[in-house]
This record gives C-alpha cells, structure tokens and sequence, in this order.
C-alpha cells in the first residue's frame, strides 16, 4: 500500500494545504499605529502658534501628524527590543520619578527601578520615550552606515550653495560711548582723544558705561545691527574705512559713539578648503536621516496607520 494513500496522511496533507490557504486568504491583521496622541499635537500645535505667530495650516498639521507617528514608531519598535533595559539615562529617570513618588522610601536604586518597571513608568514618561526614540535612531544608523561623502558631492554641495558661502564684511572695533543726556560732551571727548592721540583703552575712560561692552571682533553688519542698531550700522558701512583709525561720531539707538576701527575684512566667498568638512558632516548627518526615514517607511508597512 502506497504511503500516499493512507487516510491518516491524506488528511494531514489536506489539514496543511487548509491552514496554508487560510494563511494567505485571511492574514492575520496588523497592529495598529495610531492615531497620534491629541496631546502631543496639541502642544505641537501650541509652541508653533506661538513662535511662527500664526495659525498652523493643514501642511504644517500633516507634517505634525507624521512626526508623531514617526516618533511612536520608533518607540514602540525600541521597546520591544527591550533597549529601555540597556540605558543608565531611563534606570535614573526611573529612580528620579520613584523617589518623587515616596521621597520618604528606604529601597535601593536597583528597588527602585524594578519597581518602577512594574509600574510601567517607561510607558508614559515623556523623557523617557523622546531618550528612546534617540536610542532606536542611533542604533538604525549603526546597522545602515552612510558612505563617507566623495570629493565629488562635496564640490557639488558647494556649487549648488555657493550663494550661502558668501561671507559679509567684518569690522574689529573699539568705542567710546555716550548716552543721550551727555551727547554734548562728544565734541570735547573726540578733541581730547585727538590732541593726546589716545587709543581705545584710554579713550573708555572718557565716557559712559556701555552694557554690551567696548571691544568687538570680526563682527558682520548683521551682528553690529543686533547690537547698536540699523541706523549705526547704515553710519559705520558707509565709511570709507581705514584700519587703527578713529571714525564718528556714529550714533545709535543708546547715544554717540566715537568708533576705533582696529581691522576690516571686505565682502568673499568662503574657498571650498574653508567649508569641506563642514559640507561633509551635513552630508553625513542627511544621508543618516535618510536612512531613519527609509526605516521607518519600511518598518510602517507592517503597521495598520491610522492618522485620525
């Protein structure tokens, strides 16, 4: 008798081929992702109201959307690596919040966090998710590592933001300040200065107090703008500049300053040597968060998303 035809093993056949067809007809479902924490959200959307000054638009709220997804994602997928068990960074901030808990309790840091584990703290303490998160995205860029960058992305990065390697001109100076309730006295200050041909350290001493400070090194237009103001700015570029020279005075929106230009560097372009491994590093650090978020799209396909 043929092995084939023995009933016991036809059905055994017939069991596997059943449970194999059902497999493929009836998959089992996806765990769910999502939708995003309303909280979380929230308080995205809070913070960027308040520094963009503006209501956010259905753009910026998908892009909100897709962050905490994103960010769910990897921390679910850290967990159940059990990394949460391999950081000292999580096991102080389990200790940190059992100790806020019962600032009275005699158990030992490693009581603590047992304790905490069985309270399940890693799950909802924000520090400890966001810590997570880092950890599982250092450890996707461990396993992918990026290509150094070749000579020729560099050069090409360099070409394509040459505008952006635009470097302004730069003043070194020194001042002599006066507030407005004593600008009258400038005119006897910069003939003082002049007839004893003082330097800038001297020449301090002849006026008031400035908060900022007095000496100021390679500073750009823009710099110099933050500090004294546009219109000392719009005085000092409209100098036909010489360096170890006394120009002004030069107002801004504090009072009169008598200026002591000690170097000038005119407008350049940053040479591509300057900027290489500047170049380099954000190419490296594009090409990790590419590969982050090449994970991540890869890993989500195993998820059921939902988005609302």
């Amino acid at each position: 008798m043929s092995v084939l035809k023995r009933p016991w093993l036809q059905f055994l056949l017939l069991g596997i081929g059943l449970f194999l067809a059902s497999q493929w007809a009836f998959p089992p479902p996806k765990p769910v992702l999502g939708p995003p924490s309303a909280e979380r959200l929230d308080a995205m959307v809070q913070n960027y109201a308040q520094f963009a000054q503006g209501s956010v638009s259905p753009a910026v709220l998908e892009r909100f959307i897709d962050t905490e997804l994103r960010d769910e994602l990897l921390f679910r997928e850290a967990l159940a690596r059990e990394l949460h068990y391999r950081d000292v960074a999580v096991e102080q901030r389990i200790i940190r919040n059992m100790r806020f808990l019962d600032a009275r309790t005699q158990a030992s840091d490693a009581e603590l966090i047992e304790q905490g584990y069985a309270l399940r703290l890693h799950l909802t303490d924000e520090v400890i998710r966001r810590r997570l998160v880092q950890i599982m995205e250092r450890l996707i860029v461990a396993t992918r590592p990026a290509p150094s960058p070749t000579d020729e992305q560099v050069e090409a990065r360099y070409e394509r933001d040459l505008a952006a390697w635009r470097e302004p001109q730069r003043y070194s100076f020194s001042h002599v300040f006066l507030s407005p309730d004593r600008s009258s006295e400038m005119s006897g200050v910069v003939a003082e200065i002049e007839a004893k041909q003082l330097g800038p350290a001297e020449a301090r001493l002849l006026g008031a107090p400035f908060l900022s400070g007095y000496e100021f090194s390679r500073q750009s237009p823009d710099q110099i703008t933050r500090v004294f103001g546009g219109v000392f700015t719009e005085q000092l570029s409209a100098l036909s500049v010489e360096t170890n020279q006394w120009f002004g005075p030069i107002a801004s929106v504090f009072g009169q300053h008598y200026v002591y230009v000690q170097a000038f560097a005119a407008p350049r372009t940053l040479a591509l040597e300057e900027v290489r491994e500047r170049i380099g590093r954000d190419l490296i650090r594009e090409a990790e968060a590419q590969s982050i978020q090449d994970w991540v799209e890869s890993a989500m396909a195993r998820y059921e998303v939902r988005r609302s």
